[in-house]
């Protein structure tokens, strides 16, 4: 029997295989899944809301039990306006650990009701981050072992040179 809904909040810029097997994971467990397209502040993305969240809808393809949605507030008011309980991290390791758990407590202290729950990303997508794909974009480096093949094309064409 799986659990009732959980949301994956990230800005996904850009989406990973990491980011897909945490997701798909969540969908094994839990009947609704609302992955969550953010706006951080302290990030200046590459790719706009609305890009990043066609290229989650192009890697995942149609999933009924997952709901692609973008949030620009706290995501915390989202879930509260949703009535969402439980919230999602991937952990790479115990840098992401040490901050996704101050920030469990703070979301904890905005909404009592909600718990977070910690995945730990599978091994081999462990040192796999947005950022690191981005680095190796901007010297045409090949990322086919790091995103979904279908967004290989739509990713690098952010980082071609005109």
């Amino acid at each position: 029997m799986k659990n009732g809904k959980v949301i994956f909040p990230g800005t996904f810029d850009p989406f990973t295989l990491g980011h897909l097997d945490v997701l798909y994971r969540l969908a094994d467990i839990f009947e609704e899944v609302y992955i969550s397209v953010t706006v951080n502040l302290e990030k200046s993305p590459t790719f706009t809301a609305e890009e990043r969240k066609a290229m989650i809808k192009k890697a995942i393809g149609n999933n009924d039990a997952i709901k692609i949605v973008s949030i620009s507030g706290l995501v915390t008011e989202y879930m509260k306006q949703n009535d969402i309980k439980v919230l999602a991290r991937g952990i790479r390791d115990s840098e992401d650990l040490y901050y996704e758990l101050r920030m469990s407590r703070m979301n904890k202290l905005l909404y009592p009701e909600m718990d977070t729950i910690f995945l730990h990303t599978s091994e081999h997508y462990s040192y796999v981050s947005s950022s690191l794909i981005k680095e190796i974009l901007k010297f045409n480096g090949p990322i086919d072992s790091l995103v979904p093949e279908v967004l290989i094309d739509d990713i690098k064409s952010k980082f071609i040179k005109k």
